[in-house]
């Protein structure tokens, strides 16, 4: 297994203080079907940032692991969120979770389709160890 590539813990770190954002943000703020997006774009932003840790991190599953494990993750953590708590009637909340849903497959989606120069910073391999820059002496 490849060695984990420095600073994942800088996009762990942040991930973490996205969740709590989200998760102190919504407690206060009204449930309404206008603010039900704003949920989407909550949890893309915590998707992008967790993807590029889970990237760092375990750089040896690839992308075709790391969509797979942000998705699982993205599910839990909002379910949670959402359906733990005082809050509107389960139709409202399974509106909101489906919401969320859809913010991170859209992430998900985006790390397929994007440049390669983009994910590549992305998903940390700009500073995976590739060998010497400068070729040996013959």
């Amino acid at each position: 297994m490849r060695e984990r590539i420095p600073g994942w813990w800088r996009w762990a770190f942040a991930a973490v203080c996205i969740y709590t954002a989200i998760l102190v943000g919504n407690r206060y703020l009204p449930v309404s079907p206008q603010m039900l997006w704003i949920r989407a774009g909550e949890y893309a932003l915590w998707a992008a940032i967790t993807l590029g840790a889970i990237a760092r991190f375990f750089p040896a599953l690839t992308p075709y692991g790391w969509r797979p494990v942000t998705i699982f993750l993205g599910a839990v953590l909002s379910g949670l969120e959402i359906f733990i708590g005082t809050g509107p009637d389960t139709k409202v909340r399974v509106d909101e979770w489906m919401t969320a849903l859809i913010g991170i497959a859209i992430i998900t989606i985006l790390a397929r389709v994007l440049p390669v120069a983009f994910t590549r910073f992305w998903f940390g391999q700009e500073v995976a160890r590739h060998g010497p820059i400068v070729p040996p002496p013959r």
